[in-house]
């Protein structure tokens, strides 16, 4: 399974910048959260791999993988945010192409704090090559369009430009994403993106997203993509996409997202 594209709701005009609103269905929206979206919450993979290795030369040790993965996937401090963020890198590892190998919940220390630094950190695969791909993600219930939380130091907006002017970000990115890849199958997909990057420093690709549950309205996307499309220089490609799920869905996150996990302990006992 994975999580659906949806329906376009509107696209952005624009010669340079690729912006659309796309929404999802309950159904839709239900699917993604009990399966990627869960999945990317508890970081079900990572955890199931450092068992796995844990594991490697302790089989007379009467320890269990099934025993022990509630344990590293134990997560009492979920928030709205974290599976906003989570449902939006699903959604573009599932339709743009996208490869979000390290997740970022990994390097979080406390439970239920925020990390600073971009949302999304990987790399993007576009006509047999692949590219850097750094974002940011905001989820929001907010009825102005666009949401509040597009403005102020922390806003979209600022964050954006700051990875479309900031080189320091970038290269502190491109290194962050270097250490978590090395010696990994996407190890030569980063080898290929940083030969572009170091060619033309431009040519990296730059995602924003937003979630929210309200009606899909163009406004949310229409001034960011008219204020960024200059930065499309030289092969910098920027993405913009809102994903409107219905309406005062986000509330919903945390219980559809609690209640599968309960579902899947209750299954392996």
């Amino acid at each position: 399974m994975s999580v659906a594209f949806g329906k376009i709701e509107y696209r952005i005009d624009d010669p340079q910048i690729i912006a659309c609103g796309v929404s999802h269905t309950d159904k839709e929206m239900f699917n993604a959260l009990t399966n990627e979206v869960y999945d990317k919450v508890y970081d079900i993979t990572g955890n199931s791999d450092l068992i796995d290795s844990i594991l490697i030369g302790l089989a007379d040790t009467g320890f269990k993988k099934d025993s022990l993965l509630p344990i590293f996937a134990c997560n009492d401090c979920i928030n709205d945010w974290e599976v906003g963020e989570a449902y939006a890198q699903a959604y573009l590892e599932d339709n743009f192409s996208s490869i979000l190998p390290w997740n970022l919940s990994r390097d979080i220390k406390k439970p239920g704090s925020s990390l600073p630094g971009a949302d999304i950190v990987g790399l993007h695969l576009q006509d047999n090559s692949a590219y850097f791909l750094f974002g940011e993600i905001k989820t929001s219930s907010d009825q102005d369009y666009p949401p509040g939380l597009m403005y102020g130091p922390t806003g979209l907006k600022k964050q954006l430009d700051d990875l479309c002017t900031e080189q320091d970000t970038i290269l502190a990115l491109i290194k962050y994403l270097g250490f978590r890849l090395i010696n990994t199958m996407h190890w030569p997909m980063y080898q290929n993106a940083f030969q572009k990057y170091y060619i033309n420093n431009y040519n990296i690709h730059i995602m924003g997203v937003l979630i929210r549950d309200v009606k899909p309205n163009e406004k949310d996307l229409a001034a960011r993509a008219k204020s960024l499309s200059p930065y499309c220089i030289n092969g910098r490609q920027i993405n913009l996409v809102a994903i409107y799920l219905p309406q005062k869905a986000i509330s919903k996150f945390v219980p559809i997202i609690e209640s599968e996990h309960e579902r899947r302990l209750s299954a392996k006992c």
